[in-house]
């Protein structure tokens, strides 16, 4: 008997994974709950536990190489069984078919009838003007992937086009592998979600006298506010809205290898200084490259902040398949009209709630905004009640 270790799924958009290392091979023993292997998604690595006791059968997908979620890239066994005559795991990134030198490769008739494609894989053909039913899949499964749209995409151009100036070498930074998997999610997001911005401002000077930590105090008043409209707590998938049970807030840090979401799972049930102790611990794991998954996976909401930087108010992309986001931009003193005709000088927080139109409607995003607004402005709601 023997038991085959699949590509595991680590997140709603994840289509493929990286096997980066193998900690066993072939013949050695191995014990149920042992890391044998790590693989990578396009934001973070994990490690692959074994699922019984026995010896490492077969190696199926070596290092180095990209897998299609569940395909099978090493079999466990008792000592002395046979690994399955099942042909290895199709590459997500096998390449296609090239002709010889002075040979012309005939186009490939258009398929009829129903094209097996991911969503991911059908937005990057509606961006790049591929017809999916002229797309012929790499894989055994029949099942059309971002790489098959892209190879499709670049045979075509390179038909038609003329040949391109060699650039120099010098001048091009390649980007590392974090840099395109936020630029290809930040793209498709952009494109496919209707973002619409609301702004507000929250006078956060009673906040401030308590001294309370301001991304933290956002962050309970977020997880509160989403509580009581929790249309905008969920993701947005091909069979309709998936309402996330708690509140799992994902808060934007920046690190060396590019944006990085940490995410505080029910962070409605924790208060603002144990949301704070959480986010330092976090961020700083984020930064070291030593976070652990779950801690990067799963967000329903996300928060990002500028503010630090001196930035009034942005627009932020919405993290797909989540439905909002919360951009927090700087404090400034402000002069407001007090009683009679006086002034008086309050700390003024700027807020852009953005959300997908095609989830909720602007009059319920304005109530979101306006319970954060309400809960910033009366820090005293924010306490943890018994």
């Amino acid at each position: 008997m023997s038991w085959k270790i699949g590509m595991p799924n680590l997140g709603h958009t994840m289509e493929e994974g990286k096997v980066s290392e193998w900690l066993k091979q072939v013949g050695q023993p191995v014990s149920k709950g042992e890391v044998i292997a790590v693989v990578e998604s396009d934001k973070a690595s994990f490690d692959v536990d074994c699922p019984a006791d026995g010896v490492l059968l077969a190696i199926h997908a070596p290092a180095g190489t990209v897998v299609l979620v569940g395909g099978v890239i090493a079999e466990v066994g008792a000592p002395g069984a046979q690994a399955s005559s099942a042909a290895p795991a199709a590459p997500a990134n096998a390449p296609a078919a090239v002709s010889a030198p002075g040979q012309s490769t005939p186009a490939p008739a258009a398929r009829s009838g129903r094209v097996k494609i991911s969503p991911a894989a059908r937005a990057l053909a509606e961006e790049l003007g591929v017809d999916p039913q002229d797309i012929i899949p790499a894989g055994e499964d029949g099942m059309i992937t971002r790489d098959d749209v892209r190879a499709h995409a670049q045979a075509k151009t390179a038909a038609a086009a003329p040949a391109a100036p060699v650039r120099s070498k010098s001048r091009i930074k390649p980007l590392s592998a974090m840099r395109r998997a936020i630029a290809e999610a930040t793209a498709r997001s952009w494109q496919t979600i209707p973002h619409v911005p609301l702004h507000g401002h929250a006078d956060v000077s009673a906040l401030q006298a308590r001294g309370l930590n301001l991304t933290a105090a956002i962050a309970r008043a977020s997880a509160l506010a989403l509580m009581q409209h929790p249309s905008f707590n969920g993701f947005l998938i091909e069979q309709g809205f998936e309402q996330a049970g708690d509140v799992n807030l994902a808060v934007a840090v920046a690190t060396d290898s590019g944006l990085l979401t940490v995410v505080m799972q029910a962070a409605q049930n924790q208060s603002v200084s144990q949301l704070q102790a959480q986010l330092a611990t976090l961020a700083e794991q984020a930064c070291a490259g030593t976070l652990a998954g779950q801690h990067m996976l799963g967000g329903s909401f996300t928060i990002s902040s500028l503010g630090r930087w001196g930035v009034d108010a942005f627009v932020p992309i919405i993290a797909a398949p989540q439905v909002a986001i919360l951009g927090v931009g700087a404090v400034q003193r402000v002069a407001r009209e007090g009683e009679g005709s006086s002034l008086r000088f309050v700390s003024e927080l700027g807020l852009t709630l953005v959300f997908d139109h095609r989830a909720n409607d602007g009059v319920q995003a304005a109530q979101l905004l306006a319970a954060i607004v309400n809960l910033l402005e009366h820090p005293e709601q924010l306490e943890l009640t018994p």
